[in-house]
């Protein structure tokens, strides 16, 4: 591998922790997987995302271009938020890691539960 090489994966890697390293965007990101969302009904659904949290993962969200927000000119304003092409996209991918992470983590309790205990001398 050449030097080269490695700056490409390493920017890549880069780029992916600064779009999905802040907490709760994959929270969002699952959550709008399903169908579309008005913001309170969001706040609701994640356990623990604060108002100003959930805001603020949107509009980053929404920078990078993977949800797209929606306001409807209704008394009170209707806003709902949801998935672009884009950002269906890249759910996919995390739901394929999502399902080899349940795996993992069932292989790994049953290596647990295969060890021998110690006993105490």
């Amino acid at each position: 591998m050449t030097m080269t090489d490695v700056s490409g994966w390493q920017q890549s890697w880069h780029q992916l922790r600064e779009v999905l390293g802040s907490k709760w965007a994959f929270h969002v990101l699952r959550l709008l997987s399903d169908r579309k969302y008005g913001f309170n009904e969001m706040q609701r659904s994640i356990d623990g995302v604060t108002a100003t949290m959930l805001s603020r993962r949107l509009k980053e969200l929404q920078c990078h271009g993977f949800v797209d927000k929606h306001v409807e000119a209704t008394t009170p304003p209707s806003t709902t938020y949801e998935l672009t092409e884009d950002g269906r996209e890249f759910v996919t991918v995390l739901e394929q890691m999502e399902g080899l992470l349940i795996s993992w983590s069932a292989l790994m309790e049953a290596s647990v539960r295969r060890r021998p205990t110690r006993r105490s001398a």
